[in-house]
């Protein structure tokens, strides 16, 4: 019996994409049912968070020189969850600010433990 390795292919890549796409869905579907959301679905949830990063980095660019990058990107990101999920603008701002904190603990996450990757121990020694 073999043991197949997954760390030279792409499959480990597109496995902790999914596992970030899950990651982030999984509460954007949780805050959905909370804000009486019309689309509650886990495809639903993981599509407003990939169409939220699209819409977020194309705000970004077309509006980042007149109210900045980062505010524009997440002014997108709640115009996205907005629509696609059939929020209020209160119910997208608040599923907006979940996302944004776990997608940046699911990086944080992924450049730590991803095999052979990035040496984060290296960036914080001053």
């Amino acid at each position: 019996m073999t043991l197949i390795s997954f760390a030279g292919t792409g499959l480990a890549a597109l496995l902790a994409l999914l596992v970030l796409v899950l990651l982030v869905a999984l509460p954007i579907k949780i805050g959905a049912h909370l804000a009486d959301a019309h689309r509650k679905g886990i495809l639903w949830c993981a599509l407003a968070a990939v169409v939220g990063v699209l819409a977020g980095h194309l705000a970004a660019r077309l509006f980042g020189g007149y109210i900045g990058g980062s505010l524009a990107a997440f002014a997108g990101f709640v115009v996205a969850i907005r629509y696609l999920l059939g929020t209020s603008f209160a119910g997208a701002l608040g599923l907006t600010i979940i996302a944004v904190l776990v997608q940046l603990a699911g990086i944080l996450l992924l450049a730590h433990f991803w095999p052979g990757g990035a040496d984060t121990g290296a960036v914080w020694n001053v």
